[in-house]
């Protein structure tokens, strides 16, 4: 009856392990969860996750047992020759593999030695004995390994928790995927989030984002809201002349010029093919605003060398005042507005 105490004991605390390891999303976190599980659940002092790398390489991510360890261990990569030496050397334990002290590990591998007493008993574990858990997908790809040092009583791992350890490991490997495709998920939402709010060519925002940082930006009490359209001159004749990649580097060039000459702007916009948008806010926009078209216009009207060549664009900049609750979109077209009136003043065609 004891016996089966103690196994219904180890299967709820493997339970709220595993709970524990899916209910994380972040993959530094599972692995962690993993870490102190197998200390927690499967009777070992030391456990160490060692995440796989693209080139095969093993790098040390989570350790859990001993904090000075962790501080130790955290961050230390052992090379996928080393490791393919150390599985070469081992014994199979089921799905475990066992590294016997007589045998030793791949001297290039680093490994924690524990300070316990040297025993030539063979049930008795040995500080310089290993044993690992590989942590496997479905398809048989190596996620990682779970290294794990000091069972309980200093002996070697029986059947039942060698069992425990690898059905950690198989959650552990399943948790891992789930992470993974968590991460994969919102990295593509936010790839498209972005794709669909900013221009593909400058990183700049598009309409969309326009639209709503301007709106964003109008209902800011006691502020007033500057918008500035600025429509380049000359950038037909860099495309007939040069080519549309010319033309292409000459737009970046100009967003990063307009980054840099408008650092607080609300939003930086392209809103057409060589025309862009920008949404100030300030408390006197009205003493300043004139200067800044002006400083935006000497900037962009500065050679620009790129990979095409050099090349020579000016730019027609207008603009408009609002306050808290203006609409914005109307600004927008009075600024564009004025924007026109100063080509039609300077002769610009284009």
């Amino acid at each position: 009856m004891a016996g089966a105490d103690a196994q219904l004991q180890a299967l709820r605390a493997l339970h709220a392990v595993t709970k524990r390891v899916y209910a994380s999303r972040d993959l530094t976190a599972t692995l962690d969860a993993v870490a102190c599980g197998v200390v927690e659940v499967a009777g070992f002092g030391l456990a160490a996750v060692n995440l796989a790398e693209s080139n095969g390489d093993y790098t040390t991510v989570a350790v859990a047992g001993h904090d000075d360890l962790r501080r130790e261990l955290l961050g230390k990569t052992g090379s996928a020759e080393n490791w393919r030496e150390l599985f070469r050397r081992a014994e199979r334990w089921g799905t475990l593999y066992f590294v016997d002290h007589r045998t030793g590990v791949p001297e290039d591998l680093y490994v924690w030695t524990p300070d316990i007493e040297e025993t030539d008993d063979p049930a008795m574990w040995h500080p310089m004995d290993c044993l690992f858990a590989p942590l496997m997908a479905p398809s048989g790809e190596w996620l990682g390994v779970l290294s794990v040092d000091l069972p309980e009583g200093l002996r070697k791992p029986g059947p039942q928790q060698q069992e425990i350890l690898a059905l950690l490991a198989e959650h552990a490997a399943i948790a891992i995927q789930q992470a993974r495709l968590h991460s994969e998920l919102e990295r593509s939402r936010a790839e498209a989030q972005y794709a669909a709010t900013h221009d593909g060519l400058t990183g700049l925002a598009n309409r969309t984002l326009l639209k709503s940082r301007a709106e964003a930006a109008g209902r800011q009490p006691g502020r007033q809201v500057a918008v500035l359209v600025i429509d380049l001159d000359g950038f037909k004749k860099v495309n007939d002349a040069a080519g549309h990649e010319a033309g292409d580097e000459v737009l970046q060039l100009v967003a990063d010029r307009l980054r840099a000459h408008l650092p607080g702007a609300e939003v930086i916009a392209r809103t057409g093919g060589d025309e862009f948008v920008a949404v100030l806010t300030g408390v006197d926009l009205a003493a300043t605003v004139a200067g800044t078209a002006g400083r935006l216009r000497a900037a962009i009207a500065e050679p620009i060398q790129g990979g095409t060549g050099v090349h020579r664009v000016g730019a027609s900049v207008g603009w408009a005042l609002g306050g808290p609750g203006d609409d914005v979109e109307a600004l927008v077209a009075r600024a564009d507005h004025a924007m026109y009136r100063q080509k039609r003043r300077a002769g610009v065609v284009a």
